[in-house]
């Protein structure tokens, strides 16, 4: 009797170990839901694109504002690791389709690319 108690406490606690271990194994996705803004302004021309970028898990969109217009400018597939975002996107522009992968790197409220982009969280 007495082994069979140990041998019972001994399987609950190894079950516990491994729900655990499922359970933190899924890394949460910060971006997951959220939408991202850029603004950048022209002064030559006096206009101010907007820029938001909303995911999805594991989706992204990118659109452009200008006035009263907003077009789709960019569709694809996000990945997380550690701070770094990895996007595969396919971007439209001018009649152009071009596929690439951009990186950026996530700090709180900002998210910055390698191309000199800067969104913050809204």
């Amino acid at each position: 009797m007495k082994n069979c108690r140990k041998m019972a406490g001994t399987i609950v606690f190894a079950a516990v170990i491994g729900f655990s271990f499922i359970a933190c194994n899924k890394a949460k996705d910060v971006l997951d839901g959220t939408k991202w803004k850029a603004t950048y302004e022209y002064e030559d021309d006096n206009v101010s694109f907007e820029y938001l970028l909303t995911f999805s898990s594991p989706n992204l969109i990118m659109s452009m504002s200008v006035e009263e217009e907003t077009e789709i400018l960019m569709t694809g597939t996000y990945s997380i690791v550690d701070s770094t975002v990895i996007m595969n996107v396919t971007i439209t522009m001018m009649g152009q389709t071009v596929t690439k992968t951009q990186t950026g790197t996530l700090s709180g409220k900002t998210l910055s690319f390698n191309d000199g982009s800067t969104f913050t969280k809204q």
